[in-house]
């Protein structure tokens, strides 16, 4: 289930778009945008929103998944290496 912050009909938000915008910013809030009753919209932080559609592009690479579950596997296991040793000085 999705939490906003507050839901709110489009005239609202419409009127007061500024403020909502310094929550979003400052109180890191999250809004719901309704038009007739249904929810349409949300208004949320770029941060948020750069953090959710990187969420789901490591979510969509098998790939880069698979490699994560090696290396949480290869940590359970013991199999580490020092900085030093993965990047010797030159």
């Amino acid at each position: 289930m999705i939490y906003y912050s507050d839901t709110l009909p489009l005239s609202e938000a419409k009127a007061h778009l500024s403020d909502l915008l310094r929550r979003v910013r400052e109180e890191h809030s999250s809004f719901a945008i309704t038009h007739r009753g249904k929810i349409e919209g949300v208004l949320l932080s770029i941060n948020e929103l750069e953090g959710l559609i990187e969420t789901v592009e490591i979510l969509s690479d098998r790939d880069l998944l698979a490699g994560i579950d090696r290396g949480l596997k290869d940590e359970k296991a013991g199999r580490l290496h020092t900085h030093e040793e993965v990047f010797p000085d030159k």
